[in-house]
């Protein structure tokens, strides 16, 4: 019995050493081993490569209770405003759909309009500037809705910045848009946006109060 499993494990043993022989050759050729190590970095490095094809980016965000809330408001300055009709023939104070625009603003901190028509002047300074462009939905009496706009705030500059997009209400009615992202401090900033057109100013455009309800993402591509 002995004899059979010595028989045994030395069969074995030739049949790995003839394995290994063929696959890796002759050890004592000069540079061979240099060979074998360079396929087996080689081979590691396709492998890890490949799994980081297959595996999405990590995109972590912060809890629920995290969430940061800011309420500014808004005076839209009439002397900004630059539109594009559809209908060559129609009045300046008046849009339809279709007619595109874009204007301007001053921002303040919440609180410093009123509901109604205060007539307050929209270049009195505030804290940041204002910038919408659209496209209008229907004309100036179409409720709740009158557009579909993009709007920038510059908290207090271009470099700290929020981007919200959406439906735009028209005067007297609120509507809830989406934070697209922003710059500087509002870096990775997403959320969602409370926009109520509280009324006219003094040069007929609207006064808004907008309340941001940010939280901050990060991601593995972070620069």
């Amino acid at each position: 019995m002995e004899n059979a499993d010595h028989k045994r494990s030395s069969d074995t043993g030739r049949f790995r050493d003839i394995l290994v022989s063929r696959v890796m050759g002759d050890s004592s050729r000069p540079g061979m081993w240099a060979v074998v190590t360079t396929l087996a970095l080689t081979t590691i490095a396709i492998l890890a490569f490949a799994a980081a094809l297959v595996v999405p980016p990590m995109i972590r965000a912060d809890n629920d209770d995290e969430i940061h809330t800011l309420t500014v408001d808004v005076a839209q300055i009439r002397d900004t405003n630059a539109q594009n009709n559809i209908d060559p023939l129609e009045l300046p104070d008046l849009f339809a759909r279709g007619d595109t625009f874009i204007l301007g603003g001053t921002i303040y901190q919440q609180g410093k309009l009123e509901r109604g028509k205060p007539g307050n002047d929209p270049t009195e300074p505030g804290i940041g500037k204002y910038h919408m462009r659209g496209t209008y939905t229907g004309p100036p009496t179409q409720v709740p809705i009158v557009a579909f706009s993009t709007e920038l705030f510059e908290l207090p500059d271009a470099a700290n910045s929020l981007l919200i997009d959406g439906l735009w209400p028209n005067e007297g009615y609120s509507v809830r848009r989406v934070v697209l992202g922003g710059t500087g401090r509002f870096r990775f900033m997403v959320g969602e946006v409370h926009e109520e057109n509280l009324g006219l100013n003094k040069d007929g455009f609207c006064n808004l109060r907008v309340t941001f309800r940010l939280r901050k993402t990060s991601g593995r591509h972070d620069y």
